[in-house]
């Protein structure tokens, strides 16, 4: 069978983690609606989902903010104005990959303080893009703070499980940088066994 190339591999994997990333959201999105509705906080996994793929495939994490946003906003029975606010706000949480850049992948996943650090620049930059969406239909630095403390569930959800997948390989980590460590692996470990065999 022939192996998949990078691309390939790539596009697989977005497509199937964006599939799950849609029916948790939507789960969770109808589970909260229908048992906590009279709480005053949602819980989203848009956070974590976008922290997620912007470690693993940079850029392409937009297909997980944009899929999350939707799957969020049909569950919930969001109205037009909702569904741009959330894409926008969505979006907004790309610009984490500057401190990505700034700071480095490898540096982030191996300090729980700098994933920590990560997450809620993801959730706060969600927060102010949705926001900056709501000045124009006539919302305040009010609104800022709605968002901020009403979405904070999402945010204490999101820090707890990077904290723990952060230790499971190959999952909150660069993929091409994981796909190379794992060849180099096996080619040590394929270089291991000839040298056995030789004596």
């Amino acid at each position: 069978m022939k192996a998949l190339t990078f691309k390939q591999y790539r596009t697989a994997n977005i497509i199937l983690l964006t599939l799950i990333f849609v029916i948790l959201e939507s789960a969770v999105t109808l589970g909260a609606n229908l048992w906590f509705r009279e709480l005053p906080y949602v819980l989203s996994l848009a956070v974590l989902f976008v922290s997620l793929e912007m470690m693993r495939w940079h850029a392409f994490a937009a297909v997980a903010a944009i899929a999350s946003a939707l799957a969020f906003c049909a569950a919930s029975g969001a109205q037009p104005r909702q569904y741009l606010i959330y894409l926008v706000g969505n979006l907004f949480m790309l610009f984490a990959l500057i401190f990505l850049k700034r700071i480095g992948r490898e540096r982030v996943r191996q300090s729980a303080l700098l994933s920590i650090g990560y997450v809620l620049t993801v959730y706060l930059l969600a927060q102010l893009g949705r926001w900056i969406v709501s000045l124009f239909f006539g919302a305040d630095l009010r609104m800022l703070v709605q968002f901020i403390t009403t979405d904070s569930l999402s945010a204490l959800f999101a820090v707890i499980a990077v904290l723990i997948v952060r230790n499971i390989d190959g999952v909150f980590e660069n993929q091409k940088t994981y796909l190379l460590r794992l060849a180099a692996e096996n080619r040590g470990e394929e270089g291991s066994r000839e040298e056995d065999y030789r004596h």
